[in-house]
């Protein structure tokens, strides 16, 4: 046991010479990472080159955190608004109008968005009228700063006008000195009729008189008063109360020559994009058409399509 311990605890000699150089080696390399700065003074770097740009920068950095302190503050007051009232209602253009009956694109150039619009129309639809500014500034898609700026130019007819030129809306039957009067039947020419002569028919008010002529305009004319029916909420019912009062003169509409048009011109409500193209590629192959019904070897148009489309066609 003894000589164990000996021959592990016992260096050889080379081993001993391996052990001194080290230990060497370290007190070398510890004397010199402590006293080397006295060998080799460092040089002071000057650092007072880039100050300047350093404080040019901090400056900028400070103005532009105050510019945007600023604008926030500025902001606070339309923190309220919707996101489409801020950049259209105030931006818009401004001229005189009768939000009675006011075309969607006269609402857009006012400033509003189709969402907004939307409203109008809707309460409209709903037997909703603007009788004075005060009813425009209830509307709740109308803030407080949009409405002081179309105030000035809001204009209303007078109520008395107003209500003579709505008579039509009294009962079919009038009571006068105990005698039942029927009231005159008013025929409007829907080709050719404007807002002020459709509102006279009982049922239709500005929503759907503003309605009828967009929808004339699209289609080119009316051929059948039944495409009426063709319109948001104008259900049989209501087409049925109406019908009488109505009269359709097809000289008026406005034809398109198949043989000569080009794709833009043939768009209808009656034709998707789709089936303009077959119709255009059609006439390019196989020359001119010689009737109407050719549109129907396209393949892409179908029996009803072509009874609706075929009154707005020519070819000559």
């Amino acid at each position: 046991m003894k000589k164990f311990i000996r021959d592990y605890l016992t260096f050889h000699r080379s081993e001993k010479r391996g052990i001194v150089v080290l230990l060497s080696i370290i007190v070398i390399l510890i004397l010199y990472l402590n006293f080397s700065y006295l060998l080799f003074p460092q040089e002071k770097i000057d650092f007072t080159s880039f100050e300047k740009p350093i404080q040019s920068f901090s400056d900028s950095l400070k103005q532009q955190n105050d510019s945007l302190e600023n604008e926030s503050k500025e902001q606070k007051h339309f923190t309220s608004y919707s996101k489409e009232d801020k950049p259209l209602g105030i931006k818009g253009e401004r001229f005189n109008f009768n939000p009675n009956n006011l075309p969607d694109k006269d609402w857009k150039r006012l400033g509003f968005s189709d969402k907004q619009i939307h409203v109008f129309d809707n309460y409209q639809a709903k037997g909703g009228r603007f009788r004075s500014k005060a009813d425009v500034k209830k509307m709740y898609c109308i803030k407080e700063e949009i409405y002081l700026s179309l105030e000035p130019y809001i204009s209303i007819p007078d109520k008395k006008a107003d209500t003579a030129s709505h008579k039509i809306y009294k009962r079919d039957t009038i009571k006068s000195a105990n005698k039942y009067v029927k009231p005159e039947i008013i025929l409007v020419e829907l080709n050719s009729a404007d807002s002020l002569s459709l509102i006279k028919i009982r049922g239709i008010k500005g929503f759907y008189a503003k309605k009828i002529i967009e929808h004339r305009t699209e289609l080119g004319g009316y051929t059948r008063k039944e495409q009426l029916m063709e319109l948001w909420k104008f259900d049989q019912e209501k087409y049925d109360g109406i019908e009488k009062y109505v009269s359709v003169d097809v000289s008026k509409i406005k034809k398109i020559n198949i043989n000569s048009c080009t794709a833009k011109e043939l768009k209808h409500p009656y034709l998707n994009w789709n089936t303009v193209n077959g119709i255009i590629s059609y006439r390019s192959k196989h020359g001119k058409f010689t009737t109407i019904d050719d549109i129907k070897k396209t393949d892409l148009v179908d029996e009803e399509t072509y009874r609706k489309i075929a009154p707005y066609l020519t070819i000559e």
